[in-house]
């Protein structure tokens, strides 16, 4: 009896281990107390393999990833970084290619420069960030920083001069990657940063989808006015709960 006792924990001890799930494995460099940031970046890089790019190595980014279409300057995110001792990501090559394969979405003229402005995404630039930012084809452009890591260029959309001051407003989709209750943000361009106005519901459904709904869940009722789509919820009878809601843009 006491060795089929001994026998039965083995086994539950063995179930409970099969059933976790994997933990994603990223190289986290070592950090050393007694060395500058500067220091210890330097150690970093010097760490790192040939089959590894640094998350923050923007001339891989512009000649590998942008591919001298635009060059991005990350210089006042770093000043930020080194203020925080936010360090680094070692990521795998084949993770940048398969990561960086949706390019650039265009959104027309976002700032009133007359010129065009494309969104793309990149993976967390250090370990302070804990999801994917969007950036813009124009570094006068402050990116949009999320805690997501199912961030896509198609996900940002221009509304349209809402408040007419010249610039475009734009809404992103936010996903969380698993659940289906899903979330879209409205942002102003304001003194040269972005200015959350609201943040809304949208439920997966089998009515309205995001590639090919998106843009009709906003309407602009007026100078400074927007009606925007609202799905809350599904109900029991597959039924959607949805309402237009108004807000005001200044």
């Amino acid at each position: 009896m006491k060795k089929l006792f001994i026998i039965l924990i083995i086994l539950c001890i063995g179930c409970k281990r099969n059933n976790e799930k994997p933990k994603k494995v990223i190289s986290k460099p070592k950090i050393t107390t007694t060395l500058s940031y500067k220091e210890q970046l330097q150690a970093i890089k010097k760490g790192t393999s040939k089959d590894s790019i640094l998350s923050n190595d923007i001339q891989f980014i512009n000649d590998s990833i942008l591919k001298g279409k635009f060059k991005l300057d990350i210089s006042n995110y770093e000043i930020e970084s080194i203020k925080k001792e936010c360090y680094p990501i070692r990521l795998h090559r084949k993770m940048f290619d398969e990561f960086y394969n949706e390019g650039f979405n265009n959104l027309g003229d976002l700032n009133g420069d007359k010129k065009a402005d494309s969104v793309f995404v990149l993976h967390a630039l250090n370990y302070c960030e804990e999801g994917d930012s969007y950036y813009f084809t124009d570094n006068n452009i402050p990116r949009i920083i999320t805690d997501s890591n199912c961030c896509h260029p198609t996900s940002i959309i221009n509304i349209g001069d809402i408040d007419e001051d010249g610039k475009s407003e734009i809404a992103e989709y936010y996903s969380s990657c698993a659940s289906r209750y899903k979330a879209i943000t409205i942002y102003s361009l304001k003194n040269n940063k972005w200015k959350e106005i609201k943040s809304f519901s949208f439920v997966l459904n089998d009515q309205y989808t995001i590639e090919n709904d998106f843009k009709k869940l906003f309407k602009k009722i007026s100078k400074n006015n927007l009606k925007y789509f609202v799905i809350s919820d599904i109900t029991e009878n597959g039924k959607l709960v949805t309402s237009w809601e108004k807000i005001k843009i200044e």
